[in-house]
């Protein structure tokens, strides 16, 4: 029963940290929250792939991604994003080298 509160409370504190994770990608930083966000462009059935053409085509795209989409290297950032989108939670754990913050 004491480990309910302690996981409680770790999740709380977990969850309060993850608005200052970022993500690195190159020369690209962006916040955990809106890579977040990419998982749900990239899970449409219609994106048959992590091409940028397609992501950032759409109106709903995070705006931290815009200038990304101006590069002729956003195809393989994307691709290298896509992890972190799919298992944010091992970012908040700094599992990948790219988060930073946690």
């Amino acid at each position: 029963m004491k480990a309910l509160p302690a996981a409680v409370l770790c999740l709380c504190t977990l969850a309060a940290f993850s608005d200052c994770v970022t993500v690195q990608v190159g020369k690209f930083s962006f916040p955990l929250e809106s890579v977040k966000k990419l998982k749900d462009f990239m899970d449409n059935p219609l994106q048959l792939s992590v091409r940028s053409a397609p992501l950032c085509a759409n109106s709903d795209i995070p705006k931290e991604f815009l200038d990304l989409c101006a590069t002729p290297d956003a195809d393989q950032i994307f691709e290298e994003l896509k992890p972190i989108a799919r298992s944010p939670e091992l970012c908040e754990i700094c599992a990948f080298a790219a988060c930073a913050g946690c």
